[in-house]
């Protein structure tokens, strides 16, 4: 019979759980002092106060969001060089959107811009990946209020800095999504197509 020590269960199950795993378990057990049994339960503790304080942040951060959407909008770089416009912010300041004049191609009905979108809390791309902000090389069909994304690049920080991946499509399988009466989707088709005209 395989002796396992201190432990009863082991004794009991001694046919069928290895030597090894008994005298471990039960080296485990012995060796956890008082001292140790109170510095774990302190770090969980910790752990535990880190964790509503965190919680209590992100709670505060996001009334004052609400409150005032355009004080979180007034902390972003509005990037006036890439001639990037403020155009909206949600109404709980759960995102902001920048449109720009520069690259913006017409040919026919069809309008190519490109946006920016920024997040006050990370959001994850189709790839699981965490990022803050990000660009959008769109097409509207001005005449048949539809829009479609050829690319999207993400950028791990606000502003369109960090670390960036880029997300291209197949033009020629790219499908085309109706506007959406209401949306910022509509609002940014306006923009666009208003933008065109004359080009």
């Amino acid at each position: 019979m395989i002796k396992c020590g201190m432990m009863n269960i082991c004794r009991k199950f001694a046919m069928w759980v290895p030597a090894a795993a008994c005298v471990m378990h039960a080296g485990i057990l012995a060796a956890q002092t008082p001292e140790q049994a109170k510095m774990w339960e302190a770090e969980r503790a910790q752990t535990l106060a880190d964790q509503k304080a965190k919680a209590e942040q992100l709670a505060a951060q996001r009334a004052a969001r609400k409150a005032d959407p355009m004080g979180w909008v007034r902390t972003l770089d509005p990037m006036s060089a890439g001639g990037w416009t403020f155009r909206a912010v949600g109404a709980e300041g759960t995102w902001a959107t920048f449109s720009t004049e520069h690259q913006l191609k017409r040919s026919g009905h069809i309008v190519t811009v490109w946006l920016r979108q920024e997040f006050p809390e990370p959001q994850k791309n189709p790839d699981g990946d965490f990022y803050s902000s990000d660009v959008e090389r769109l097409q509207y069909d001005c005449t048949k209020e539809q829009a479609r994304a050829l690319i999207v690049i993400y950028y791990s920080g606000n502003n369109l800095a960090g670390s960036q991946q880029t997300e291209e499509a197949d033009i020629k399988q790219l499908p085309w999504e109706p506007i959406v009466p209401g949306t910022q989707s509509e609002l940014m088709f306006h923009w666009a197509c208003g933008a065109a005209q004359g080009r």
